[in-house]
């Protein structure tokens, strides 16, 4: 049973891979469910099932916004240097980027 799991398992990051290897770029939806894996205060990481809710400014680096449910609902914000893992089905999150417009040049004057 373990070797079926497995060679379901090997399937799905095969082609996973080969779907990365088509994209421009990897892109989480808003409104989708994850599961982040992220350090935390102590030695064991913090784990967060919610909802992608979508990004922000924390302090001076940028961080992920998910709404969470259960015995403390409200939103957690996931600094981007806290994050070690986050796990999504093929479905849900691979989208093709289309590069229909070209890159806008951007300057900033001070």
């Amino acid at each position: 049973m373990n070797e079926e799991r497995l060679k379901i398992t090997e399937a799905k990051i095969l082609a996973f891979l080969e779907a990365l290897s088509k994209m421009d770029m990897v892109e989480i939806k808003k409104g989708g469910k994850y599961k982040v894996i992220s350090n935390s205060g102590t030695d064991e990481p913090m784990i967060t099932d919610g909802e992608f809710f979508g990004y922000t400014i924390l302090g001076e680096e940028g961080a992920l916004v998910f709404k969470i449910e259960g015995n403390n609902p409200g939103l957690r914000l996931i600094p981007v240097s806290n994050l070690i893992a986050i796990e999504f089905g093929l479905d849900e999150i691979v989208t093709e980027k289309k590069n229909s417009k070209p890159k806008e040049t951007v300057n900033y004057i001070s």
